[in-house]
């Protein structure tokens, strides 16, 4: 499914990569694990070695000495100094160009993410680009980041529950922070993860490659699977592309639809469409991006993912103008 993808940059073993700085993350991260190998094959080579010269034989001796040839420390002294170079002369370049200097205020959208018990809260700004305040005596179960309602600039703030929505092409400025414990917000496909740690609030940015929506993910992750071999498990988290109907016209996987939420619904919605004679099911999955919590938060830690929706500058701007309109109601009549 992943060969298909075109935004991102695949490495070997590496997850799809979506943002402007994390190529260079990977290549630090390949060249790392090219000298690891290389020191294992090393080692190993010196350990067979050492089992074999040195194993017990009639007419030899153990001598409990230190080593008295060079050739150990200079390999030491060798290794030591090359993780110098990878520390100093490529990890911190990397680190210091990502970093420094920080994006353009004027046009970074800044939004603030607070981590707790297991959720992620995301708050924008709204149209004034203006936070409204927060306090902690606000929070209730419909506003977890307790924006004060009253103040002004708080008319047009936005708020979502692991709902993570960010354009595309632009700098984006998160400032994370947590209510409870320490969590780890990371982004895989961005290369971004920052803990989140209660009271403070940590800065950090990147900027999603140009074009890179969720709409357009989609299309190039859908992919058509063999209802022969389909599996709920395999499938559980994909939806249908397309309408697929039983002989008698009866829809049996509505497009939008997925395979049910669990396996004895899913494994019968896959026998119903072989026994329809539908071979092939044409699916995308459900969330292409996520936030998850890098950090061990709790029993439920597993749950504590957010979805992210990436679109383009014109279609984030419809959504904030979107969410940031109250709704009103018209309830005829006269009141």
């Amino acid at each position: 499914m992943l060969a298909s993808f075109n935004f991102g940059t695949y490495g070997r073993w590496l997850p799809p990569q979506l943002s402007e700085h994390g190529h260079r993350i990977d290549h630090l991260i390949d060249v790392v694990h090219y000298f690891m190998f290389a020191l294992f094959v090393g080692w190993g080579i010196f350990f067979l070695y050492t089992l074999i010269r040195f194993r017990k034989r009639e007419g030899h001796r153990a001598i409990y000495e230190p080593v008295s040839g060079k050739a150990s420390k200079y390999a030491e002294v060798a290794v030591g100094a090359f993780e110098v170079f990878l520390l100093v002369g490529l990890s911190m370049p990397v680190w210091a160009e990502y970093k420094n200097p920080p994006p353009d205020p004027t046009n970074m959208l800044e939004v603030r993410v607070i981590g707790e018990q297991f959720q992620w809260d995301f708050h924008y700004p709204g149209p004034d680009g203006k936070f409204g305040r927060t306090d902690s005596k606000f929070i209730t179960g419909t506003n977890p980041i307790g924006l004060d309602e009253a103040d002004p600039n708080a008319a047009d703030d936005i708020q979502t529950i692991n709902e993570f929505h960010i354009p595309t092409g632009r700098d984006i400025n998160v400032r994370i922070t947590s209510k409870d414990v320490i969590h780890s917000f990371a982004i895989p496909t961005m290369r971004v993860k920052q803990d989140a740690i209660p009271g403070m609030e940590v800065p950090v940015w990147f900027k999603v490659k140009e074009g890179a929506t969720t709409e357009k993910l989609k299309e190039e992750m859908t992919q058509e699977y063999d209802t022969a071999s389909a599996t709920w498990y395999k499938l559980r988290h994909h939806v249908s592309c397309e309408d697929y109907r039983d002989k008698s016209g009866q829809i049996i996987l509505a497009k939008g639809s997925d395979l049910g939420s669990t396996h004895t619904d899913g494994t019968k919605l896959i026998d119903d469409l072989r026994a329809a004679g539908v071979e092939r099911i044409k699916l995308q999955p459900r969330n292409p991006l996520e936030v998850i919590c890098a950090q061990l938060c709790g029993n439920s830690h597993f749950k504590m993912k957010a979805q992210i929706i990436t679109h383009d500058a014109a279609g984030f701007d419809a959504w904030v103008k979107e969410r940031s309109t109250p709704v009103e109601i018209d309830f005829g009549g006269d009141f």
